[in-house]
């Protein structure tokens, strides 16, 4: 009888074969700076889609467990210039890391397409052409962001720039009319206008600051992670199941 149930046994195992658990898979730790909704809703709960984004890879990698770990952007940088970054940097784009050739690090394609809003009150509707365009207005920042071409407006004393600790925190100073303008991105934006019940209250002009792909950036040293992540990635726009996951930011 014994002897019965285990042929049976090996048997349903041929057939159906456990896919590789956590414990066995190897560890890849998938590192993000970016503080805000959609991307990381509440980093207690490990809420928001950078959490969904390791969850669905490790639906489809039978080799690495991927676990997502906010880390300040500073220290991301100390990582990668000491050549230390043991996992790989979700939600970046090349230019960022002054590699637009892209050869100091391997890069995925994109995760989404995302762009830079410029923010300001619907009553007060500012259309945003240029850095030239909105000499004169007070720019709202979030700290330690730099903005292309508008930076240097403010440093030659153009524009004003007042800073805050993050996206949210820049649309109640411009509701409260604290600044002119902000710059925002798009899917912060969007998320947060749903979420908070904002719908017409602020006008993002047609010319955004900034348009950009965001992808993941791995050190030439995880080859491998690479090779089993990409075709993952190249497939996110034709996969239902990702699409899903996007709708409910």
């Amino acid at each position: 009888m014994l002897n019965k149930l285990y042929f049976l046994f090996v048997i349903f195992m041929f057939i159906f074969p456990v896919g590789a658990s956590a414990a066995e898979k190897e560890h890849v730790d998938v590192y993000v700076y970016h503080l805000k909704p959609p991307f990381i809703v509440n980093n207690t709960y490990e809420l928001g889609l950078y959490f969904d984004l390791s969850t669905y890879l490790n639906s489809k990698s039978d080799k690495y467990h991927f676990e997502t770990i906010f880390v300040p952007r500073k220290r991301i940088e100390i990582m990668l210039d000491a050549n230390k970054l043991d996992g790989v940097l979700l939600g970046v784009n090349p230019i960022w890391f002054k590699d637009k050739a892209e050869t100091k690090y391997l890069w995925t394609s994109k995760i989404f397409q995302d762009q830079d809003e410029v923010v300001s009150l619907a009553e007060r509707a500012i259309e945003y052409t240029g850095p030239k365009s909105i000499l004169g207005q007070v720019l709202g920042g979030v700290r330690g962001f730099y903005y292309f071409g508008v930076n240097e407006q403010v440093s030659q004393g153009e524009i004003t720039r007042h800073d805050t600790v993050g996206e949210y925190e820049l649309l109640q100073m411009i509701i409260l009319k604290r600044v002119d303008i902000g710059i925002v991105s798009s899917s912060t934006l969007e998320y947060l206008v749903k979420a908070k019940n904002w719908q017409g209250k602020f006008y993002a002009s047609k010319q955004p600051h900034d348009k950009y792909q965001r992808r993941i950036l791995i050190p030439h040293t995880k080859r491998a992670i690479f090779d089993e992540i990409e075709p993952i990635v190249k497939n996110l726009a034709r996969d239902p199941s990702w699409q899903k996951i996007l709708q409910k930011y």
